[in-house]
């Protein structure tokens, strides 16, 4: 813990620095080269074992160096450091690592940040190095937004933990890092193919970000055919800090390549640009799978909904068993080939096929030459097969890796334009620049125990608005145990698996906020803990498969009963509940003439009072699931208990 006086002294060095204007390195001693009267580095905390180098740094005087042989030790060289709660910030450093080894992420440096009482709520943690480094080289990441109620933060280099070996850093750099001012550009057709009428086209913008004012930002959208020629200029329908939206008529223009390009005004004047490559053409052929207009997946011609759960290889006897239960499809993470698409598909089973890991740096691929041949290779042998509905293409690589990302999708709809992709992400803060890289997106909120389970709604809402509701969003909600992946038995006994109550909550929330399918992690979870003691399990947190699978196979078997109503594309009725809080969600849907109302509460503890007033609905016709007031006239009141989950069927 830091004493008052570390704190005070660190402010004066903030103070001292904050003269110096924008682009200051928060970082104060950022080549532990400033020592205090005791010889230790100013403001740093140093633990055993950490100590200041003077042989060969990247710059200056000393360096900082770490050497651990005990995989079981886990130390942190930590300094405090101010940041503002609403902000972003880059973190970088220079490291060299010599031996570096161990099932983690290497030698890196780390932002933290914890409330006013001392209570840890998050923190940024870029890859870092393993192995021997040959020299120094950049680690880098980015904050997602520093939460409102962060009150201590602090700066940390460090080995992930478990990690041995020998590691050197240097040139430690914090500082507030803004978005473009112009950042992703969609349209609200499935890969930009305007087949004539209005199109929706949403750019994202960074105006405060910039302290640019809307009125100064003039957005405006030029549409070229492939010979530059302007077919088009248009200002914004609506206009605010964060986003531009734009109607465009595509139906008198020729057939061919489109750009539309969108244009802002910066700070001082300057002018920033975004394009997107579109086309102008007829209706699409027929095509093995697609997302349509209302983001529902059309496989074989048919709306289907994506339940399933992911895998790592499939093996006959577990398939016997998932070929049983509600889900329809899965996403192994093995390269399963052939053989394993068969037996998918002789089991009833879609399957959505990664090739996540084919990129440089994964799997031996050295060059992207090299991992695109590979993807080349492996989608060209398989495309043909029938179980495939989907292509899984990146599973949260960082934005640094924006422009390969991009390329990649470039790629799949070269090799397979009859399939969608789809990528899963847990930087919710940046999802919207990952317009570009994937047809379909996701996120992977896991809260429990450390976290509400009400995260799945915000994420899942989240997911949803940075697609500006023009992409289809495949959720991926936690049913597995956190000592999974703990490394001690003290860590492990802090960890449950989610109850059904929990999992029935986060999984309709999702559908609540929008998503269009589920994809639950994981079926190889479930077994991980099945083990029983001496077999190589972990005993003090044994987490029977039998009984989990009954719970999560129970949450399933209520969506896929609801999945006709969730594909219908009847105009369903609008709803509002005005006043109600943040944890309470609805959706209304429309099949076979019948409206279907799901209102639910997502607060673990506390109930909630809803009015859900639906355009012209008088009565409650059934109680289709969940806790409601009986049929018959109803006002649109609704007392809903902690994480209760209800589904209505109403009437005039």
């Amino acid at each position: 813990m830091r004493t008052r006086a570390t704190w005070m002294r660190f402010a004066s060095w903030i103070a001292a620095g904050a003269a110096c204007g924008g682009g200051t390195n928060l970082v104060n001693n950022p080549g532990f080269e400033e020592a205090a009267a005791n010889g230790k580095p100013l403001v740093w905390g140093l633990p055993a074992g950490y100590v200041i180098d003077t042989n060969a740094p990247h710059s200056g005087a000393a360096c900082l160096r770490y050497g651990n042989a005990d995989p079981a030790q886990y130390r942190l060289a930590t300094a405090p450091i101010r940041l503002e709660p609403g902000a972003r910030y880059e973190i970088e450093a220079r490291v060299r690592t010599e031996g570096v080894a161990g099932d983690e992420r290497g030698a890196t440096v780390c932002l933290q940040w914890s409330d006013a009482a001392g209570t840890f709520i998050g923190g940024c943690y870029p890859p870092g190095l393993q192995g021997t480094s040959g020299g120094w080289r950049t680690v880098r990441g980015v904050t997602g937004i520093v939460p409102s109620n962060a009150a201590r933060m602090s700066v940390s280099c460090y080995l992930r933990r478990g990690m041995t070996g020998t590691a050197w850093w240097d040139d430690v750099v914090v500082r507030p890092w803004f978005p473009p001012l112009i950042g992703a550009l969609t349209t609200d057709h499935h890969r930009h193919h305007l087949t004539g009428g209005v199109a929706r086209v949403h750019v994202s913008l960074a105006l405060d970000a910039h302290r640019v004012a809307v009125s100064d930002a003039a957005p405006v959208l030029r549409v070229l055919d492939g010979r530059g020629t302007e077919l088009a200029s248009v200002a914004p329908r609506s206009v605010d800090g964060d986003s531009a939206a734009f109607d465009i008529d595509s139906t008198p223009w020729p057939a061919g390549a489109l750009t539309i390009e969108v244009s802002a005004r910066g700070a001082g004047g300057t002018e920033a640009r975004a394009r997107l490559a579109a086309v102008r053409a007829g209706p699409p052929p027929p095509r093995k799978a697609t997302i349509d207009g209302r983001g529902r997946l059309i496989l074989d011609g048919e709306p289907f909904f994506p339940l399933g759960m992911y895998w790592g290889a499939v093996k006959p006897d577990e398939m016997a068993i998932y070929a049983k239960s509600p889900f329809n499809c899965l996403m192994p993470y093995a390269d399963i080939g052939r053989a394993g698409l068969d037996l998918a598909h002789s089991n009833g089973m879609r399957v959505i096929y990664s090739v996540k890991d084919l990129y440089a740096g994964h799997r031996g691929l050295r060059s992207r030459e090299a991992a695109d041949a590979a993807v080349r290779t492996s989608v060209g042998a398989l495309r043909d097969h029938p179980a495939i509905a989907a292509w899984y293409i990146n599973d949260e690589f960082p934005l640094e890796r924006l422009d390969e990302l991009s390329a990649r999708q470039r790629l799949m709809e070269e090799l397979d334009p009859g399939r969608p992709t789809w990528s899963v992400l847990y930087q919710i803060d940046d999802l919207r620049a990952y317009l570009p890289t994937a047809d379909v997106l996701g996120t992977d909120p896991y809260p429990v125990p450390a976290t509400p389970p009400r995260k799945a709604l915000d994420w899942a809402r989240k997911s949803v608005r940075a697609t500006f509701d023009t992409r289809a969003v495949w959720m991926v909600p936690q049913v597995f145990n956190w000592a999974s992946y703990k490394k001690t038995p003290e860590e492990r006994a802090r960890q449950r698996a989610p109850t059904l109550d929990e999992m029935r909550s986060m999984a309709w929330s999702c559908i609540a906020a929008g998503a269009d399918g589920l994809i639950f992690y994981s079926w190889f979870d479930l077994w991980r803990l099945d083990k029983p003691p001496g077999t190589g399990g972990r005993a003090e947190t044994r987490d029977p498969f039998e009984a989990r699978w009954r719970d999560v196979t129970a949450m399933a078997a209520e969506i896929r009963a609801f999945i006709p109503v969730l594909l219908s594309d009847e105009p369903a009725p609008a709803a509002a509940a005005d006043g109600s809080p943040d944890t309470v969600a609805w959706r209304t849907f429309r099949h076979g003439g019948k409206v279907c109302a799901l209102c639910l509460n997502a607060h673990e503890s506390e109930a909630a009072d809803v009015r859900l007033k639906i355009d012209g609905v008088s009565r409650i016709a059934r109680v289709v699931q969940g806790p409601a007031p009986a049929p018959g006239p109803w006002d649109g009141r609704l007392s809903l208990p902690p994480l209760a989950v209800t589904i209505l069927e109403v009437a005039p």
